[in-house]
């Protein structure tokens, strides 16, 4: 079964295709040669009995991971849905998207379906008394009814709803996955008829697909750029890899074929995914992606562990270490996260995603160890079950030596990405300044044109219960609609540099690209002082600027000082040129905002900030502060944060604003 159009319309197209497919070609076949030795490395190992698959109906394993808590939630959460019935989802709930960019709406209610056939699966399975079968019966036959398990956002012009083109995403790769895990389990418990159905549209809708874009020699558009993620570098990689491998060790039926799908993840892993981190293990596209990208990667390497009895190892890559470094390393202070890039402004490191390789690989994270593994694994998603509950000597060893809670060190640098931690002395004793600095570029995956954002937080070493306070800070994403992955992305101000606390030079708003970019020209560390400083003058699209800096100097808590936070923003126009300046602080706190002569005083949630501006000669300039609410008409926006403008009064030649932050006393 192809999943392309056999008849390509127009001369050009087919001319494109043939293109493509010679460019392709000796690409591919390397591809296949290589995939075709690991499959041929691992099969043995695969077709060892008994197989993962066999070995996942162990009801001693399911009794004790019914003991988990949990479990207990799944069960419940299980029985609440026996008195609901399956959302309705019609073709214009579907078709929606097409109209006003809205994702939610039908994303909520497949969300709904997929949810109580993964839910309503677990909980028979961890309780094995055939009260959810029927109900899982209606919901598999419900949704094998649906002519589409790809998300409306993912399924350009409805062609998979349509029935015009077959093709995996986000969705359907993890319906999938789920959905074939639960028929290998429960498949006598189940009617055959509705195992036989299920088991065809997975192979139809995943397994296929998948097989296809690998071997054919260059798919031939259009359908063969919707398989993108096979041999992309962000998430969509590790996160449909995971679900159309569990997706194979449900449905295939040979230890050749299952070692197919295992090799070529685990090639796409090593020569796409773990490309998408700098070498310093940072993720551009945020904490709530690296969770969601990298989780999906740790239950992947997990299947294929498995699978494998231990043979296929994806966590022997070099890069893997920086990678589950970066979620430790990249906490402010005491739970709290810069919200880079697309991310949750709650976004914190999920433990299991830590502990599960930490303790693979002895990397020393024993607190997410603790935290992640053992009783404390989730039970809501029957691919993660299968993934992390049947590992018991990864997931219920005994851990080595006493549980030690990792304290990060006084800063954090990932310097291939431009991006630096600041924390207080461990001696700290009252209030301290914490800060996440970031330089990097505006071509980042998942952008936000942020380049020299920060977010600074005010924690009391005095209340180790509290918690810090955001003066500033980044304001996180936006609800997706069509227009966040769009041309029109940076028309939203939470994505835009009008909601970053970033300058404003000449009116002008950051520029996106690669071509945007922080270059790090000074940094000095010391225990007292880190310096870290940046030229971004090529992060503006103005002609009469000619250059443009930012430094940072963090005056680290020491005793009972608590330090400081300073920031200067230096403009120098080109000669003659005469241009509007402003720079801007980001809260979410209400500000009390003091005119001060020519310069201006701020004091937000605990902390002072002495704002005043001068040109390159040192001669004072006047500086106004003025507010606004960023997206305050966007609904995208569900953050909010104040713009605090620091502007300077008039067109000028060259300035120098300076915003020093202290705690207030």
């Amino acid at each position: 079964m192809k999943f392309y159009p056999l008849a390509l319309r127009g001369a050009a197209l087919a001319a494109f295709a043939a293109v493509l497919i010679a460019g392709a070609a000796l690409a591919n076949d390397a591809e296949m040669k290589e995939i075709a030795a690991r499959a041929a490395k691992i099969a043995p190992a695969v077709a060892q009995a008994p197989t993962f698959a066999d070995r996942l109906a162990d009801r001693a394993v399911w009794s004790r991971l019914a003991q988990l808590p949990s479990a207990d939630r799944t069960v419940r959460q299980a029985d609440g849905m026996l008195k609901q019935t399956n959302p309705e989802l019609p073709e214009e709930l579907y078709k929606e998207f097409y109209v006003n960019g809205n994702r939610s709406h039908y994303q909520n209610a497949f969300g709904k379906l997929t949810g109580r056939v993964r839910i309503l699966a677990l909980a028979e399975l961890l309780t094995d008394q055939g009260k959810y079968v029927d109900a899982l019966n209606e919901a598999i036959l419900y949704l094998c009814d649906q002519p589409s398990w790809v998300l409306p956002a993912h399924d350009r012009n409805a062609e998979i709803y349509d029935g015009k083109l077959v093709y995996s995403d986000l969705s359907s790769t993890a319906v999938g996955g789920n959905l074939a895990l639960a028929l290998k389990l429960l498949e006598k418990k189940l009617p055959a008829a509705t195992v036989e159905r299920a088991r065809a549209e997975i192979k139809k809708r995943v397994l296929d697909p998948y097989r296809e874009s690998v071997d054919d020699n260059g798919t031939p558009p259009p359908a063969g750029v919707r398989m993108w993620w096979i041999r992309t570098e962000n998430n969509w990689n590790a996160v449909c890899h995971a679900g159309t491998v569990a997706a194979a060790i449900g449905l295939c039926e040979s230890a050749d074929e299952l070692a197919f799908y295992l090799a070529a993840a685990d090639y796409f892993s090593e020569t796409r995914f773990m490309k998408g981190f700098t070498n310093d293990g940072y993720c551009s596209e945020g904490m709530g992606y690296w969770n969601y990208g990298f989780g999906n990667y740790v239950e992947l390497g997990a299947l294929c562990r498995n699978a494998t009895r231990g043979e296929l190892d994806l966590f022997r890559f070099p890069k893997i270490r920086a990678v589950v470094d970066f979620a430790p390393n990249m906490e402010i202070d005491r739970g709290v996260y810069a919200a880079f890039a697309d991310c949750s402004l709650t976004a914190v490191p999920t433990p299991i995603y830590v502990g599960y390789p930490s303790r693979l690989k002895n990397f020393g994270y024993t607190d997410f160890e603790t935290r992640g593994l053992g009783d404390n694994i989730g039970a809501s998603e029957l691919l993660s079950v299968a993934a992390f509950g049947f590992d018991p000597d990864v997931t219920f060893a005994e851990p080595a030596g006493e549980p030690k809670q990792y304290a990060p060190p006084i800063r954090s640098e990932f310097p291939d990405a431009g991006v630096l931690i600041c924390r207080p002395n461990p001696n700290a004793q009252g209030k301290y300044f914490a800060v996440a600095l970031k330089a990097g570029h505006n071509g980042e995956m998942h952008n936000h044109n942020d380049v020299g954002s920060y977010t600074l937080a005010l924690g009391d070493a005095a209340d180790p219960q509290g918690k810090d306070a955001f003066i500033c800070r980044d304001p996180g994403g936006e609800t997706y609609t069509a227009r966040t992955f769009s041309s029109r992305r940076y028309e939203g101000e939470l994505l835009n540099s009008f909601g970053h606390p970033v300058p404003r030079v000449a009116g002008a708003l950051q520029s996106s690209g690669g071509k945007a970019r922080g270059e790090v020209v000074e940094k000095s560390f010391t225990d007292a002082v880190d310096t870290f400083a940046l030229d971004f003058t090529s992060a503006y699209n103005v002609p009469t600027l000619q250059k443009l800096t930012r430094k940072f100097e963090f005056g680290r808590a020491n005793g009972t000082e608590s330090g400081y936070f300073q920031v200067t923003d230096s403009a120098t126009f080109k000669e003659d040129a005469k241009e509007t300046f402003e720079t801007a602080i980001i809260t979410f706190e209400t500000p009390e905002i003091e005119q001060n002569g020519d310069a201006v005083k701020i004091k937000i949630a605990g902390a002072d900030v002495d704002v005043s501006a001068a040109d390159a000669n040192g001669a004072p300039l006047k500086l106004a502060a003025e507010t606004a609410t960023v997206g305050e008409n966007d609904e995208s926006a569900v953050n909010k944060p104040t713009r605090i403008a620091l502007r300077v009064d008039g067109p000028v030649n060259s300035a120098v604003i300076t915003q020093r932050f202290t705690a207030a006393k």
